[in-house]
């Protein structure tokens, strides 16, 4: 973000973010007040960018349960806490998790070996969905993923 006045040039910040963080920070940044009704999800990230090392949040969650091209998986779900990431694909309930620190392009499933972690991880993207009254995907059982939906079909 460039912000002259607001922001310091060449501020750089490792916590994660994410899209929904954007319209709070924004408000934030013109002192205008935050309207949580519009933005459950986000968290403004101008502390962030005026000097404070976290957020101080639990973790980030995603939710996708839709079935789209860009994302193979199909509808699922997911929470990187820490070091960690742990993904929940809805159609079989199969549990991938990741040291993203040490694993950035999520090659090595450690749920067999993390069996704690992944019920915890698991508990909490439940309760967020709960708490969030989060919609959940409809089996779609002829969606093909290496389709070219774009393509009409004859």
């Amino acid at each position: 973000m460039k912000f002259p006045g607001k922001i310091k040039a060449g501020t750089k910040i490792l916590e994660p973010v994410i899209g929904t963080d954007l319209y709070p920070s924004i408000l934030d940044l013109l002192d205008l007040p935050l309207i949580p009704d519009q933005h459950m999800d986000g968290e403004s990230v101008k502390p962030l960018l005026t000097g404070k090392k976290s957020l101080n949040r639990e973790a980030i969650y995603f939710h996708f349960p839709h079935y789209h091209h860009i994302n193979s998986m199909g509808p699922s779900g997911a929470i990187p806490k820490g070091d960690f990431k742990l993904i929940e694909v809805f159609e079989t309930g199969h549990y991938e998790l990741y040291n993203v620190r040490k694993d950035n392009n999520e090659d090595h499933d450690l749920a067999s070996k993390m069996p704690k972690l992944v019920d915890e991880l698991a508990n909490k993207l439940k309760q967020w969905r709960k708490k969030s009254n989060a919609r959940m995907a409809v089996l779609n059982r002829e969606y093909d993923p290496a389709s070219d939906f774009r393509k009409k079909k004859k």
